[in-house]
């Protein structure tokens, strides 16, 4: 998915999208926000000192052709503060919390800078250009280095978007210490990063099919919690663990549909997989900070 170089040389001015994820970083320009096509302008490892992260954006935006920027968005995988302008919360990216990546970022490019959970992110451009466009209650669920959701919940003109700590939900039973510091959490089954903790590998490597048949009635069980409590309609899953293994997608609708029985939910593949929060993160320069709930 992309556009050429001259095609993006040629514009007057970029939108730039930078999707800050648990383990990679991920920048592009946009000619516009009407279509998801981009320029890829770097990819490299998160940083998690919060300093090397911001020099490593301004030194790939500084390198690249594009100078003139008419908005920048930054896709996060972390809460953001409630006036947007910074990390809230983070447990896989705690040296970024309290600091002023928005007003950094917005006084070295010159340019309005906006935040956005990656949910949120990955929410918006599911629901311009993917698999959510049809429904007005939707959410966008991620399972990666973590596990997280938004909701966007809609009726006529009126919307709001916002994140949930769908991986920090507490799960009876479960004793496993969580990074966020709870015990108990969604996420100690279904993270990344804490699979690989407690389990000496990445998820992807592991062949049990009794591990991915509990990961997957895991989130299951999340996602039936999650419909029963906002109602909605239908929920885009992505993020590397669930893109790239096919027992999840064929098996976690079959298990939602199997709990949940009062009301229906449509659990789809992400139609813009990884790429939706980094779409999502340009959006959010033509997206009203008052349709988004930090």
């Amino acid at each position: 998915m992309g556009m050429n170089a001259d095609q993006a040389n040629s514009s007057a001015s970029l939108f730039i999208g930078v999707d800050i994820g648990g383990t990679t970083t991920r920048i592009a320009a946009f000619a516009d926000l009407d279509a998801p096509a981009f320029t890829p302008i770097a990819r490299f490892p998160t940083h998690a000192s919060y300093m090397e992260q911001i020099r490593a954006i301004e030194r790939e935006l500084s390198a690249s052709e594009t100078v003139r920027y008419a908005g920048i968005g930054i896709s996060v995988g972390a809460q953001i503060a409630r006036d947007g302008s910074g990390v809230a919360t983070a447990p896989n990216l705690p040296d970024y919390i309290g600091k002023p990546l928005r007003d950094e970022c917005s006084e070295h490019f010159a340019s309005p800078v906006r935040l956005g959970h990656d949910t949120v992110c990955g929410l918006l451009a599911e629901k311009r250009f993917g698999s959510l466009t049809a429904f007005e209650r939707v959410a966008y669920l991620t399972v990666s280095t973590g596990t997280g959701a938004a909701v966007q919940l809609a009726k006529d003109d009126l919307s709001l978007t916002f994140s949930i700590e769908f991986g920090h939900q507490l799960l009876d039973g479960n004793e496993l210490a969580c990074l966020c510091g709870q015990v108990g959490c969604l996420e100690t089954m279904t993270g990344g990063r804490q699979i690989e903790l407690r389990y000496g590998q990445p998820a992807e490597r592991i062949t049990d099919l009794d591990f991915w048949e509990h990961l997957c009635d895991t989130l299951a069980l999340g996602l039936v919690n999650l419909a029963q409590l906002t109602r909605v309609e239908a929920v885009a899953v992505s993020g590397g663990i669930y893109l790239n293994n096919a027992y999840l997608r064929e098996h976690l609708p079959q298990d939602v549909a199997r709990r949940l029985r009062s009301l229906p939910l449509q659990v789809m593949v992400a139609q813009l997989a990884e790429d939706a929060p980094l779409v999502g993160a340009a959006l959010l320069s033509g997206t009203p900070e008052s349709v988004i709930l930090h």
